[in-house]
């Protein structure tokens, strides 16, 4: 367990190419052309989430942005912008959620998260993907004091199968959650 509740301080996460911050509402402009993307929109896990995401104007998705800001306050999840260095543009986000939902993270009963990542369908290779989920390894461990992380990949989504397989991740099989098409780390 990290020393810091990640709630009371959210970490900034750096990779080669990436980094990863607490979204806010000033990213909405390039995150609505990542979820106005039909390719990202169509891998959009919204699993256990309350209905879909309709992200038809810029609006719609500050709306999107103020309600994960509301539920990092609320101690939640967490959701954070990817930046890409090169092109400096923010290219997507990645989520953390507590499972079941009923748990919160530090609260000892959480062993679980589930991982969302959208990504704009130009960066969505197995590359990209390995370097985010070689991040989420190194740190969401510890810094969420958990045991497990989950996340759904279709048979569809190749290059994401490809990078979880060639991060550890196994097929989730045999499981009371439930979603289909689950890997677990």
């Amino acid at each position: 367990m990290s020393n810091i509740n990640p709630f009371d301080k959210c970490p900034v996460y750096e990779t080669i190419n990436l980094i990863f911050t607490k979204v806010k509402e000033e990213d909405a402009i390039d995150l609505f052309e990542c979820y106005s993307d039909p390719i990202t929109k169509s891998r959009m896990n919204n699993d256990n989430c309350g209905g879909v995401w309709d992200t038809h104007n810029i609006d719609a998705v500050t709306k999107g942005i103020k309600g994960w800001v509301q539920e990092y306050n609320d101690r939640f999840y967490i959701r954070w912008s990817i930046n890409h260095k090169q092109i400096n543009k923010i290219v997507g986000t990645i989520e953390i959620a507590p499972v079941p939902n009923t748990t919160r993270f530090w609260d000892g009963a959480c062993q679980t998260g589930i991982l969302r990542i959208d990504i704009i369908s130009s960066l969505e290779n197995k590359i990209v993907l390995s370097e985010i989920l070689r991040m989420v390894s190194d740190n969401f461990y510890v810094d969420l004091d958990i045991k497990n992380i989950i996340i759904k990949a279709t048979k569809d989504d190749g290059e994401r199968v490809l990078a979880l397989e060639n991060n550890s991740f196994d097929k989730l099989e045999n499981s009371t959650f439930p979603y289909s098409d689950y890997y677990i780390k």
